[in-house]
Order: C-alpha cells, then structure tokens, then sequence
C-alpha cells in the first residue's frame, strides 16, 4: 500500500511538472508563430525557461488547492496559461506589442477585438488546440476525480504563495538574484528574450501602486487653494511663442568628470558655453543616470516627478496607458501645433502609444529620416536639425516641437566617427581615452547643431523659445566615475552623477525673465518654468509647483534640496507638507480621479 501511494505520488509530481512545461511550451510556441523557434529559444536561455517553469505551476498549484480534484486543477490551471498566452498572440497580431499586466482591466476587449483581426495560421492553431484540448478532457476528467488530501491542497496552497511573494513582494526578486535582465525599454524584445510569463511578471511591480490613505477632493483642493493667491499674469502679452524642446542625448559639460577632459584649449561645448553668457543657464537634476531616457521625458512633458513612483517603474511603459495632462496638451488646446521628432523606432519606449496620449498630434520618427542621415551608428544630430527647421518651416501658426536626439547614444565604441573624432591627449587607459575622444566627438556636434538651430530661430519673425538640456550623464562604465571620485557616499557627490546642464534661449529680447529661474532644479519643474515665459496660464496642478521651485528645487529618488541648498534624503523629509502634498498631487494626475486637473483647458484669447 504504502508503495502504491509513493508511485502515485511520483507520477503525480511528474504529470504536474509536465503540465507546467508543456504550457510553458505551447504558450512560447503560439507568441513565436511555431515551436521550432520554442526548441532554439529554451537551450539559449534554460534559466529563463526554469523561472517561466517556475511561474506555470505556481498557477497551476494554486488552482489546485482551489479546486481539490488532482487532474482537474492541472486542467484549470493549464487552461488559465493557455488562456494568458492566447490574449498575448491576439494583442501581438493587433498591436505588434506584448501582453502587459496593465492591460488586464482591458482583457476582454482585447479578447473581443481577436475574432475579427486574426486570421490564417493564428486562428486555425487556436480552433484546432481548443477542439483537440476539450476532447481529451472530456475523456480524461471522467476518470480520477477524486478530492486531494487537504495536506496536498495545503503544499499546493504554501508552494503557489512562496513563489508568488518571492516574484513579486520578496526584499530580492529570483530575476535580481540571478541578475536575470528586464529589458524595459523594448519589451516586444524583453518578451522574446525573457519569455512571456516571467516578462509578465517583471512588470507587474511596477503596477501595484497603493492609494494614499488621506487622498479625497477635499484634500486636493485643500493643496490648490494657495492658488488664487499666485494666480498673477505671467510672461508676456501679444502674439503667442512657440517653442522647441531640444533634449540631447547624453549632452553633459562633464563636470562629473573634469578632471578627465582634453588638454587642448578647444572646448567640446564652446557654443553652449558662448550663448550661456547671455540667455538663462541652469542645471537640471535627471532623474535617471546613464540611460532610460524616458523617465527624463516623462518629468519634463508632464510636471510629475519620478521620485514618488515604485522604483523600477517606467512611466512610458506602465502608466501612460490614457490622455495625460502634459504641457503638449496644454499648448495643443491652445491652437499649437504639436510634434515630437525622435529619429528611432516608434515602439522604442513605447513612444507610439505614447506621444498621443501626452497631446502630440505628430510622431516623426526614423521612418521620417533618409537612410544616408546616420553618422556613426544613429541618426545624426545634423540631420535632426534639417527635420526641426523644415517642421518650422510648414509650419502655420505656433507650434511646440519636443525633438529627442540619438547621435550620442552609446556605447561608445573606438573608431565610431572615423577620421572626424576628437583626439583625447590625457594619460588615461587606451580604451578609456578612445571611448572618451568618441562620446566628445557626438558631443562637440551636438554644441554645433545646437548653434546652427539657433542662428535658424534667430533669424524668424514669430517669437520663438528654444529649451536645450541634456537627458542624462553618458553611459561610461561605473569604474571611470569611481576614478574621477564621485561615487563616494556623500549626497553631493552623488547629485553629480546626475546634473545636466540646461538653457532658455528666445530670439526676441522682451520675452524671458530668468529671475525666477533657479541654477539648479528638477526637471518635472520645467513645464511651470516654460509656460511661465511663454504667457500661458498654468494648469492647477502646475501652479502647486512654484512653490517647489522655491522650497524644494530638487526632488530627487534618492535626496532633495531645501531653499537653503541642503541636501536631504527624501525618505527623511517625506512627510514635509509641501512633498506629502506633491506626492499625493502625483497620484492625483497619474492614478486618480484627477480633481487638480482643470475641466476646461487653459485658452488665450485674442492671441491665436
């Protein structure tokens, strides 16, 4: 008897770790269009592939332990994988991207919208599979149906909630300890690496975002009622000002990093360095170092800071998933044109679906550019250029032009440019000084593409803002900011691993006013600053920022800084009324009902 019971229990194990695989399997097969891409996938990737493992009978325990019958919860179970991977083929057919765990809420549209725009293959697999599937069920259930012993259901029960808490609420998720990469900025790519299942659950913790326990109306209106007070008439009157945003890729004056500069007398940046002398110059604390130029974008298009989201969030993958307040809508309601000129792939951070939803009615992405434009590797910084001035140019009317550069995107490879590289003359490590001279080289050309801009803007009749900052330091290897001495454990020195420098530039003298620009500020603050000058009034939500800009100039992930220049860890001050309030104005805008958002956009009259 008591062998019996170790044979079915054996054989139990091994039909429930083989239903797991199987679903793994099939699920993989149905994303990649056939399993013989399944069969090259799981060799080059047998982790990835234990962990998709791990995750199938994580579901299937527990519906196990739901269901109490053997057979009928590895059914279920299998069932629900099956049914998750269906809704990922169908959304990859319709849209061209993955399944996420924020799209749930819209499940069953996505499962409405398949029967009517997914043909051929994809369907015959999915009619073939269900019949096949359901005859053999209905053969297979009608023998062993008998209930699990409740100490069965109990491990099912504890083994589907241990790997669920270590994937999702553990101190250290299995993925960061196996140093298993989430590749956020290309998840159809993430998905095709990773596998569905596991991609799926890396970004699922970003999602889970708590309401704070005292968010009502009354509360956010409490935080707007300053605003009457600070509701004066800002910028100027008269005709309306369009504007450009000109974020550079990597653009840095190095100040992290100085001590490593060329000797030569020939500065990289003297343009920027020239026009500086004249017009508003700042430094902007990124919110992101080395990469993941989005979450810049994020805080500079919508006045939101990423301090206050989960860490590991990507606002242009996780949350912009509707019409966001943005200063693009802002401007856009107010009769601008609104284009957003990156030359990449549309799907790279998820730009596509995003632009629309921040207010851009135009996405000029590499598809816009000629094939000869590249320099180096990416689209050059000239010929981004070309694309701003000839959207001026068929332009009628103000406009808002947010251009994202990509010539300066590492890596940083020796030989990138050629003949047309700087020469780094410092006593620095080979490859170190090459990948310097290369990663100056995109930077000199930026500062040079920034001044023809310039000198284009300069010479047109209509008033015009020009914005220019950097995205972010550039992504050299930890090691070399460690050697310049800046990765210490003080504050300071770990706010200069974020600091790019940022300008305002006009082409007509009576436009801006920069005494109430601060030398160094976040850049979710930017919004408040530019409508400021540009004579538009600010939405509610907005006008609570110019007090920060005071009060808290940096609001920083990991620190902020005081009025007085104090550098403070955010986690030590963030019950400070100003930041509790800004944290809960966040979630307003982002998550809820949005009762700081005003119900009738800003307008000018007699302006446009």
């Amino acid at each position: 008897m008591t062998g019996s019971r170790y044979r079915d229990t054996g054989s139990s194990l091994i039909s429930f770790v083989v239903t797991g695989i199987l679903a793994v399997m099939l699920v993989e097969a149905l994303a990649r269009q056939g399993i013989t891409p399944v069969f090259r996938w799981i060799p080059e990737n047998p982790l990835v592939f234990s962990l998709n493992t791990l995750l199938a009978l994580a579901i299937i325990s527990f519906t196990l332990a739901v269901i109490g019958r053997w057979r009928p919860g590895l059914v279920v179970g299998f069932l629900i994988i099956l049914l998750l991977g269906m809704v990922n083929t169908l959304k990859i057919s319709i849209l061209r991207v993955p399944f996420f765990a924020w799209d749930l809420p819209y499940l069953w549209q996505l499962c409405a919208l398949g029967h009517s725009v997914v043909s051929g293959w994809i369907t015959v697999v999915l009619m073939v599979g269900t019949i096949t599937l359901a005859a053999f069920l209905s053969y297979r259930l009608k023998r062993n149906v008998r209930p699990c012993r409740f100490r069965t259901r109990l491990t099912a029960l504890l083994f589907a909630a241990a790997v669920i808490g270590a994937f999702f609420w553990g101190p250290t998720t299995p993925t960061h300890s196996l140093a298993v990469n989430n590749i956020i900025w290309d998840q159809t790519e993430n998905y095709r690496t990773n596998g569905f299942l596991l991609a799926f659950s890396m970004n699922v913790s970003p999602v889970l975002i708590r309401q704070p326990e005292e968010y009502d109306r009354g509360l956010v209106d409490r935080l707007l009622s300053h605003n009457e007070d600070m509701a004066e008439q800002a910028g100027i009157s008269g005709r309306p000002v369009s504007l450009i945003i000109f974020m550079s890729e990597s653009f840095s004056d190095l100040v992290a990093v100085h001590s490593q500069m060329p000797d030569d007398n020939t500065s990289p940046i003297e343009n920027l360095q020239r026009i500086s002398a004249d017009y508003p110059s700042f430094r902007l604390v990124s919110p992101t170092f080395a990469g993941n130029t989005s979450l810049m974008e994020f805080e500079v298009l919508t006045g939101l800071f990423n301090a206050f989201l989960p860490e590991g969030g990507i606002p242009f993958d996780h949350y912009l998933n509707r019409k966001t307040p943005s200063l693009a809508w802002v401007l856009k309601h107010c009769g601008y044109r609104t284009v957003a000129v990156h030359p990449f792939h549309d799907w790279f951070w998820n730009r596509k679906a995003v632009y629309p939803n921040l207010g851009f009615s135009e996405y000029l992405s590499i598809d816009s550019f000629p094939g000869e434009a590249t320099k180096g590797m990416y689209i050059s910084d000239e010929a981004l250029v070309d694309k701003i001035i000839e959207t001026v140019e068929y332009t009628h009317g103000p406009y808002l032009i947010h251009a994202v550069s990509m010539q300066n995107h590492g890596p940083y490879l020796a030989g990138r440019y050629g003949n047309d590289g700087v020469n780094v003359q410092n006593n620095l490590p080979d490859w170190l000084r090459h990948e310097l001279g290369t990663y100056l080289t995109g930077l000199r050309d930026a500062d040079r593409q920034l001044a023809r801009l310039i000198d284009y803007l300069s010479r047109r009749d209509e008033p015009v803002i020009c914005l220019f900052f950097g995205d972010h330091q550039p992504s050299f290897s930890l090691a070399f900011y460690k050697a310049c001495g800046i990765l210490s454990e003080d504050m300071a020195s770990e706010m200069l691993l974020f600091e790019v420098p940022g300008l305002l530039w006009a082409n007509q003298d009576n436009i801006l006013d920069a005494a109430d620009i601060p030398e160094c500020f976040s850049p979710a603050y930017l919004p408040t600053v530019v409508l400021h000058q540009m004579g538009i009034p600010l939405p509610s939500y907005m006008f609570y920022l110019q007090q920060g800009l005071t009060d808290y100039p940096v609001v920083h992930r990991g620190f902020v800084q005081d009025s007085q220049g104090r550098l403070i860890r955010l986690d030590d001050c963030r019950r400070d009324p100003f930041l509790k309030g800004l944290e809960i104005l966040n979630f307003d805008v982002l998550f809820g009902s949005r009762f700081s958002c005003d119900p009738v956009a800003p307008v000018i009259p007699e302006q446009i």
